[in-house]
Protein backbone atom coordinates (compact mmCIF):
# COMPACT_ATOMS: atom_id res chain seq x y z
CA UNK A 1 0.00 0.00 0.00
CA UNK A 2 1.43 3.50 -1.16
CA UNK A 3 1.77 5.86 2.02
CA UNK A 4 2.21 9.39 1.69
CA UNK A 5 2.85 11.31 4.59
CA UNK A 6 3.66 15.32 5.29
CA UNK A 7 6.91 14.53 6.81
CA UNK A 8 5.61 14.97 10.38
CA UNK A 9 5.01 11.75 12.81
CA UNK A 10 2.57 10.93 15.24
CA UNK A 11 2.08 8.52 18.38
CA UNK A 12 -1.44 7.53 16.98
CA UNK A 13 -3.53 8.54 13.77
CA UNK A 14 -7.33 8.65 13.14
CA UNK A 15 -9.22 9.01 9.75
CA UNK A 16 -10.49 12.19 9.00
CA UNK A 17 -11.80 12.06 5.14
CA UNK A 18 -11.88 10.42 1.86
CA UNK A 19 -10.17 12.52 -0.75
CA UNK A 20 -9.25 12.46 -4.39
CA UNK A 21 -4.97 11.74 -4.64
CA UNK A 22 -4.72 15.47 -5.53
CA UNK A 23 -6.94 16.93 -2.48
CA UNK A 24 -5.46 14.82 0.01
CA UNK A 25 -2.14 16.11 -1.05
CA UNK A 26 -2.96 19.69 -0.73
CA UNK A 27 -4.86 18.37 2.64
CA UNK A 28 -1.61 17.18 4.03
CA UNK A 29 0.41 20.25 2.57
CA UNK A 30 -2.10 22.33 4.48
CA UNK A 31 -1.72 20.28 7.76
CA UNK A 32 1.97 20.52 7.92
CA UNK A 33 1.89 23.98 7.79
CA UNK A 34 -0.06 23.79 11.07
CA UNK A 35 2.29 21.39 12.39
CA UNK A 36 -0.12 18.43 12.79
CA UNK A 37 1.40 14.89 11.43
CA UNK A 38 -0.90 13.35 8.53
CA UNK A 39 -0.40 11.21 5.81
CA UNK A 40 -2.43 9.30 3.01
CA UNK A 41 -3.15 6.02 1.50
CA UNK A 42 -5.60 4.87 -1.01
CA UNK A 43 -9.30 3.91 0.00
CA UNK A 44 -9.81 0.51 0.83
CA UNK A 45 -12.76 -0.13 -0.46
CA UNK A 46 -16.93 -0.96 1.14
CA UNK A 47 -17.25 -4.58 1.58
CA UNK A 48 -20.78 -5.64 1.07
CA UNK A 49 -23.20 -8.31 2.58
CA UNK A 50 -20.89 -11.48 0.61
CA UNK A 51 -17.85 -9.96 1.56
CA UNK A 52 -17.56 -8.14 -1.65
CA UNK A 53 -15.39 -5.27 -2.20
CA UNK A 54 -16.76 -2.38 -3.72
CA UNK A 55 -14.37 0.69 -5.05
CA UNK A 56 -14.90 3.79 -5.16
CA UNK A 57 -15.64 5.10 -8.92
CA UNK A 58 -12.14 7.29 -9.27
CA UNK A 59 -9.25 6.92 -7.65
CA UNK A 60 -9.56 7.68 -3.61
CA UNK A 61 -7.52 8.59 -0.78
CA UNK A 62 -8.33 8.36 2.80
CA UNK A 63 -6.82 11.12 4.63
CA UNK A 64 -5.38 10.30 8.61
CA UNK A 65 -4.27 13.02 10.66
CA UNK A 66 -2.76 12.95 14.67
CA UNK A 67 -5.16 11.98 16.91
CA UNK A 68 -4.23 14.40 19.56
CA UNK A 69 -4.72 16.75 17.46
CA UNK A 70 -8.16 15.65 15.93
CA UNK A 71 -10.55 19.00 16.43
CA UNK A 72 -7.53 21.24 15.29
CA UNK A 73 -7.11 19.14 11.70
CA UNK A 74 -11.02 19.17 11.47
CA UNK A 75 -11.69 22.54 11.52
CA UNK A 76 -8.14 23.18 9.22
CA UNK A 77 -10.23 20.54 7.02
CA UNK A 78 -13.40 22.25 6.65
CA UNK A 79 -12.01 25.29 6.22
CA UNK A 80 -9.98 24.86 3.45
CA UNK A 81 -11.23 21.68 1.78
CA UNK A 82 -14.19 24.05 -0.04
CA UNK A 83 -11.39 26.27 -1.56
CA UNK A 84 -9.28 23.45 -2.61
CA UNK A 85 -12.25 21.68 -4.15
CA UNK A 86 -13.29 24.80 -6.45
CA UNK A 87 -9.77 24.55 -7.52
CA UNK A 88 -9.76 21.35 -8.59
CA UNK A 89 -13.05 21.55 -10.41
CA UNK A 90 -11.70 23.84 -12.12
CA UNK A 91 -8.73 22.33 -13.34
CA UNK A 92 -10.94 19.25 -14.39
CA UNK A 93 -13.41 21.88 -16.02
CA UNK A 94 -10.05 22.85 -18.34
CA UNK A 95 -8.94 19.09 -18.80
CA UNK A 96 -12.60 18.37 -20.22
CA UNK A 97 -12.31 20.98 -22.28
CA UNK A 98 -9.33 20.51 -23.70
CA UNK A 99 -10.44 16.56 -24.45
CA UNK A 100 -13.27 18.07 -26.19
CA UNK A 101 -10.91 20.36 -27.94
CA UNK A 102 -9.05 17.35 -29.22
CA UNK A 103 -12.53 15.23 -30.18
CA UNK A 104 -13.48 17.66 -32.33
CA UNK A 105 -10.34 17.35 -35.04
CA UNK A 106 -11.96 14.90 -36.00
CA UNK A 107 -15.47 15.25 -35.93
CA UNK A 108 -17.40 16.81 -39.61
CA UNK A 109 -18.26 20.45 -39.67
CA UNK A 110 -22.02 20.65 -38.52
CA UNK A 111 -22.96 23.38 -41.45
CA UNK A 112 -20.36 21.65 -44.12
CA UNK A 113 -18.15 24.28 -43.65
CA UNK A 114 -14.64 23.52 -44.21
CA UNK A 115 -11.20 25.46 -43.19
CA UNK A 116 -9.36 25.14 -46.26
CA UNK A 117 -10.86 27.68 -49.64
CA UNK A 118 -13.21 25.99 -51.89
CA UNK A 119 -10.58 26.49 -54.71
CA UNK A 120 -9.04 23.54 -53.01
CA UNK A 121 -12.22 20.90 -53.20
CA UNK A 122 -12.14 18.30 -55.53
CA UNK A 123 -15.34 17.37 -57.27
CA UNK A 124 -14.96 13.74 -57.42
CA UNK A 125 -16.64 12.58 -60.44
CA UNK A 126 -18.57 9.43 -61.84
CA UNK A 127 -15.43 7.86 -63.93
CA UNK A 128 -13.09 8.52 -60.62
CA UNK A 129 -16.06 6.93 -58.19
CA UNK A 130 -15.45 3.49 -60.44
CA UNK A 131 -12.04 3.05 -60.09
CA UNK A 132 -12.41 3.58 -56.54
CA UNK A 133 -14.73 1.20 -56.24
CA UNK A 134 -13.08 -1.11 -58.89
CA UNK A 135 -9.94 -0.57 -56.06
CA UNK A 136 -11.98 -1.51 -53.10
CA UNK A 137 -13.26 -4.73 -54.80
CA UNK A 138 -11.18 -7.96 -53.32
CA UNK A 139 -10.88 -9.22 -56.47
CA UNK A 140 -11.29 -9.41 -60.43
CA UNK A 141 -13.37 -11.70 -62.86
CA UNK A 142 -11.11 -14.39 -64.53
CA UNK A 143 -11.89 -12.78 -67.44
CA UNK A 144 -10.14 -9.92 -66.93
CA UNK A 145 -7.65 -11.84 -65.28
CA UNK A 146 -7.17 -14.14 -68.21
CA UNK A 147 -7.18 -10.65 -70.38
CA UNK A 148 -4.22 -9.37 -68.09
CA UNK A 149 -2.27 -11.83 -68.12
CA UNK A 150 1.54 -11.99 -69.57
CA UNK A 151 3.58 -14.78 -70.62
CA UNK A 152 7.04 -15.13 -69.53
CA UNK A 153 9.61 -16.57 -71.91
CA UNK A 154 12.46 -18.30 -70.71
CA UNK A 155 15.93 -16.90 -71.43
CA UNK A 156 17.64 -18.08 -74.66
CA UNK A 157 21.66 -19.35 -74.20
CA UNK A 158 22.37 -15.93 -76.43
CA UNK A 159 21.10 -13.86 -73.39
CA UNK A 160 22.73 -15.75 -70.97
CA UNK A 161 26.24 -15.49 -72.96
CA UNK A 162 26.25 -11.38 -72.72
CA UNK A 163 25.31 -11.35 -69.56
CA UNK A 164 28.29 -13.43 -68.36
CA UNK A 165 31.94 -12.06 -69.04
CA UNK A 166 34.19 -14.72 -69.86
CA UNK A 167 37.89 -13.27 -69.69
CA UNK A 168 40.77 -13.70 -72.08
CA UNK A 169 43.20 -15.83 -72.17
CA UNK A 170 46.10 -15.20 -70.05
CA UNK A 171 49.40 -14.30 -71.91
CA UNK A 172 52.29 -16.86 -72.25
CA UNK A 173 54.94 -16.48 -69.63
CA UNK A 174 57.69 -14.80 -70.87
CA UNK A 175 61.09 -17.26 -71.90
CA UNK A 176 64.53 -16.22 -70.23
CA UNK A 177 67.34 -15.50 -72.49
CA UNK A 178 70.39 -17.33 -71.74
CA UNK A 179 72.46 -15.10 -70.19
CA UNK A 180 69.71 -15.02 -67.91
CA UNK A 181 69.57 -19.31 -67.17
CA UNK A 182 73.10 -19.34 -67.30
CA UNK A 183 73.19 -16.85 -64.02
CA UNK A 184 70.00 -18.80 -62.47
CA UNK A 185 72.58 -21.91 -62.71
CA UNK A 186 75.41 -20.34 -61.34
CA UNK A 187 73.64 -18.77 -58.66
CA UNK A 188 71.80 -22.28 -57.15
CA UNK A 189 74.65 -24.46 -58.76
CA UNK A 190 76.73 -23.36 -56.34
CA UNK A 191 75.11 -23.87 -53.20
CA UNK A 192 73.86 -26.66 -53.71
CA UNK A 193 77.30 -28.56 -54.95
CA UNK A 194 78.59 -27.28 -51.43
CA UNK A 195 75.71 -29.02 -49.49
CA UNK A 196 75.62 -31.71 -51.59
CA UNK A 197 79.47 -32.14 -50.51
CA UNK A 198 78.19 -31.99 -46.84
CA UNK A 199 75.80 -34.50 -47.07
CA UNK A 200 77.66 -36.97 -48.63
CA UNK A 201 80.91 -36.48 -46.83
CA UNK A 202 82.97 -35.96 -49.85
CA UNK A 203 86.30 -33.68 -49.74
CA UNK A 204 85.67 -30.17 -51.45
CA UNK A 205 88.81 -29.13 -52.85
CA UNK A 206 90.14 -25.48 -52.58
CA UNK A 207 89.53 -24.48 -55.82
CA UNK A 208 86.12 -25.93 -56.44
CA UNK A 209 84.69 -23.94 -52.99
CA UNK A 210 86.04 -20.83 -54.60
CA UNK A 211 84.54 -21.70 -57.58
CA UNK A 212 80.89 -22.64 -56.27
CA UNK A 213 81.48 -19.16 -54.07
CA UNK A 214 82.36 -17.16 -57.47
CA UNK A 215 79.24 -18.68 -59.28
CA UNK A 216 76.88 -17.91 -56.80
CA UNK A 217 77.97 -14.28 -56.23
CA UNK A 218 78.68 -13.99 -59.89
CA UNK A 219 75.10 -15.21 -61.01
CA UNK A 220 73.31 -13.10 -58.35
CA UNK A 221 75.34 -10.21 -59.40
CA UNK A 222 74.10 -10.75 -63.34
CA UNK A 223 70.46 -11.51 -62.30
CA UNK A 224 70.34 -7.95 -60.05
CA UNK A 225 72.18 -5.72 -62.97
CA UNK A 226 69.70 -7.69 -65.78
CA UNK A 227 66.68 -6.36 -63.58
CA UNK A 228 67.11 -2.56 -64.88
CA UNK A 229 65.36 0.30 -63.77
CA UNK A 230 64.45 1.44 -66.72
CA UNK A 231 60.81 0.72 -68.22
CA UNK A 232 60.39 -1.58 -71.22
CA UNK A 233 61.20 0.25 -75.09
CA UNK A 234 58.07 -0.69 -76.51
CA UNK A 235 55.74 0.11 -73.39
CA UNK A 236 53.77 3.25 -73.71
CA UNK A 237 53.10 4.23 -69.99
CA UNK A 238 49.47 3.80 -68.46
CA UNK A 239 46.43 3.53 -70.40
CA UNK A 240 43.70 4.76 -69.47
Amino acid sequence: MSRRGNGLTADAYVPLADLTPQLADAMLAALREAGIAAYAVPAPGETGGYLDVRLPEEPTDRLYADASAKMAAEEILETRLPELRADYAASRDEDQIFAEIVAAFDAPSADGETPWPAEENIDETPEDAAEDKGEESPGDSASELILTARVVKPATDDEDDEEHFIPPPPPPLPKPDAMTRFAWVALLGGPLYLVASVFLNSAVPSWAAFVAVAAFIGGFVALVLRMGDEPPEDDDGAVV
